[in-house]
């Protein structure tokens, strides 16, 4: 099942697809964004709490857009909890195309490292301190 229209807060992972991104502020009002990488496969069963998140090579005063992502990179990735979207954003704005080749459509528990909820905006922080937007 397709989300049937952005932006939504997701209270699952159901309706999660690889590719849709939100927006993490960051303290000096600029953004960087976070995206969906895959599933969480425990036993053969996806989760419906946990997934497979990355944040991108991506940082801009503006909030991210499926244009200001398109071909964008993913500099890393982990299991995180579904709260981590609300937690370090708000709700998923769209579905861009991310460059995600290589990286796992889905993975066993233990197979991939876990971050807290905060770790995307540490990730998306330590980014943009060093990639300055004009």
């Amino acid at each position: 099942m397709k989300p049937d229209h952005y932006p939504f807060v997701p209270k699952s992972t159901r309706l999660l697809e690889r590719g849709q991104f939100w927006a993490i502020p960051l303290p000096d009002g600029t953004y960087g964004a976070g995206c969906v990488i895959g599933r969480h496969m425990s036993d053969g069963k996806q989760s419906t709490r946990a997934f497979i998140a990355g944040v991108l090579a991506w940082h801009d005063s503006l909030p991210p857009t499926p244009a200001s992502l398109l071909g964008k990179e993913v500099i890393k990735y982990a299991f995180v909890h579904i709260k981590t979207i609300v937690e370090s954003g708000n709700e998923i704005l769209g579905k861009a195309d991310i460059k995600l080749e290589g990286l796992p459509e889905s993975a066993e528990a233990l197979s991939v490292s876990t971050w807290g909820y905060n770790v995307p905006v540490i990730l998306a922080q330590k980014y943009a301190n060093e990639n300055k937007c004009s």
